[in-house]
């Protein structure tokens, strides 16, 4: 992959070239038609996963548990209790997952290491896992070996369970020392060939889900408090691990470092009217520049810090639910990102309500807002996941606007379903990657640094509290299957000719594709059908022919104590009738 090395000072120079750009105009309406036309040469494509959905070997050579391995263990956390213990069994198959990434003919393939497999309690004084460092230099090797980039995130939510239940996780500001300790083991032993290192995979998601709802491991509902502050810690650490590498590896190692944010966009419901517009931005920043902000301009949102400022006032509280930062953390912090990553799914409509402050607190009710759909969108394929390309279009010129053009790369796009039957010809997949894609080429035609886009994601996988219900794939996996075979869903071949293409040539070749895409899939469905009848006639095969465990288990376990329990009852029954008969 060429991603051009940008120093510190380049980028510098890069965001006070662009700061005296106009701001980014909320009543704008522009949703054109397709454009046809092509991406800048060097423009990158590729794939993603994360270690957690994929690879499974949850408690193999030497790995520790995560947050994860300990939630999903538990009943009732996940979909039909459903856990990621062998997933893809991505930790075993990595020669034939490199030969998918080689059929899609991408330039680079986004990762992440799980920090427990390298330290197995999170300490780095205590243990290294020699056997994880292996795995992960064997795979980043592969990867080079075929031309193919590595883009690896240090931490994509599977934190070890030692440092929760030792210290409450991100809720502790040590949290920020063995984070650091982590990064830097990972720096060293394979930052000779990574290049792009991304801190944190959506950090939102990470405080909200897993400190506010508890939706997500570790399942705690701190509301109004523990999200706020694990988001401090996690902006803390980016920081301190970017500091780090640019003041011990930078030098030898050429590389950048930035951090993947994932958002929605959020659309005022009625443009002539301030008050959505407000409600609009409101939803931007609690999401986005909660984080964005921060990095690229040394604080929190304004708005953020007025909306809970005041509601903490209201509740009677005499400091804000917000943590704050000092001048010096402020400087700290500030432009401590060498790229954005950017992760984006779909839209919501915004409108203002006013949530009353005696609800007590709450992260959502802290931004007095209301998010609709419009019936007029698309079904989707996952109930929350809405085909809105424009948005998409509209959040890129809002990074440009706002935080003074940066490197983007799109580390996370892509679209889900929810389906009983297996399903390769993936129609709605082709239909979002060519509307968001397209929505994307629009962008940098509009001057949006962009540089390279990741379609989320390489398999299906294991889809954090969805379990195995929500599939993102291009490569469908069949779960039942003890080998966990991958098949080519039509959107493979789609988003290859796009690859090869680099953009949109014109309308007949678009429509080509996608003629021959959906063509190819009714072949592939054959094979996947004849895979779910063996499975099928397999597991009939086990329950006639092997009665000497599963019969036994229930004669003993079941039977007999039905018989014994019978027996009693009966007996008891007849000497009742014997004692009356007598009296």
């Amino acid at each position: 992959m060429r991603f051009p090395v940008i120093h510190v000072t380049q980028l510098l120079l890069l965001a006070l070239c662009s700061w005296g750009e106009e701001e980014f105009q909320w009543t704008q309406t522009d949703r054109g038609s397709f454009y046809y036309g092509m991406f800048p040469p060097g423009f990158t494509w590729g794939v993603g996963s994360s270690a957690y959905q994929t690879e499974g070997a949850w408690d193999k050579d030497g790995k520790g548990q995560s947050i994860w391995d300990v939630f999903t263990h538990k009943k009732g956390k996940t979909f039909m209790n459903q856990t990621a213990d062998s997933s893809c069994d991505g930790y075993y198959k990595v020669q034939e997952d490199m030969d998918l990434l080689k059929e899609l003919k991408v330039s680079h393939y986004r990762l992440s290491i799980s920090w427990p497999r390298l330290i197995p309690t999170g300490i780095r004084a205590e243990s290294v896992n020699e056997k994880g460092i292996k795995y992960y230099n064997d795979l980043i090797d592969v990867l080079l070996e075929n031309k193919i980039t590595p883009i690896v995130t240090l931490y994509h939510w599977d934190l070890p369970h030692t440092l929760q239940e030792k210290f409450g996780g991100w809720q502790n500001i040590t949290m920020i020392t063995y984070f650091n300790d982590y990064a830097n083991l990972c720096f060293e032993k394979f930052g000779d060939r990574v290049k792009y290192w991304i801190t944190f995979s959506n950090p939102w998601s990470i405080a909200v889900e897993g400190y506010e709802t508890g939706e997500h491991a570790p399942g705690l509902k701190l509301r109004g408090t523990g999200v706020y502050k694990a988001a401090h810690h996690l902006i803390k650490a980016h920081a301190k691990v970017w500091h780090s590498y640019n003041k011990h590896w930078r030098s030898r190692q050429n590389g950048l470092v930035g951090i993947s944010l994932t958002t929605e966009w959020g659309e005022p419901v009625d443009i002539s009217s301030q008050k959505d517009i407000e409600a609009a931005e409101r939803f931007v920043q609690f999401n986005f520049g909660w984080f964005a902000n921060t990095l690229f301009n040394g604080d929190y949102p304004q708005i953020m810090k007025e909306y809970i400022g005041q509601k903490s006032s209201q509740q009677g509280l005499g400091i804000s639910r917000l943590p704050s930062f000092t001048s010096q953390e402020k400087a700290f912090i500030k432009g401590t990102s060498d790229f954005l990553g950017i992760g984006h799914f779909t839209t919501r409509y915004i409108t203002s309500r006013n949530f009353r402050a005696t609800q007590g607190p709450s992260y959502f009710t802290d931004r007095d807002l209301t998010e609709l759909v419009d019936p007029k969108w698309p079904e989707p394929e996952s109930k929350w996941l809405y085909s809105v390309p424009w948005g998409f279009r509209r959040l890129l010129n809002f990074v440009k606007t706002q935080y003074g053009n940066p490197m983007v790369l799109v580390t996370e796009n892509g679209v889900s379903e929810k389906m009983l039957c297996a399903q390769l010809c993936d129609e709605w997949r082709i239909q979002y990657l060519k509307g968001y894609i397209n929505e994307m080429l629009k962008a940098i035609k509009d001057g949006v640094h962009i540089q390279g886009y990741t379609a989320w994601s390489l398999l299906d996988k294991f889809e954090w509290d969805e379990g195995f219900s929500e599939r993102f794939g291009l490569y469908y996996v069949e779960f039942k299957s003890k080998s966990k075979p991958r098949y080519p869903k039509a959107s493979v071949q789609f988003y290859k000719k796009i690859i090869k293409a680099n953009g949109f040539p014109n309308v007949r070749e678009v429509e080509n594709w996608h003629r021959i895409s959906t063509e190819t899939c009714s072949t592939t469905n054959q094979l996947l059908a004849a895979e779910e009848q063996r499975n099928a006639a397999a597991n009939l095969l086990r329950l006639i022919y092997d009665p000497l465990t599963s019969h036994m288990e229930m004669v003993t376990e079941i039977v007999v104590p039905t018989v014994c329990t019978l027996c009693i009852l009966i007996s008891a029954v007849l000497l009742m009738i014997l004692l009356r008969r007598k009296s």
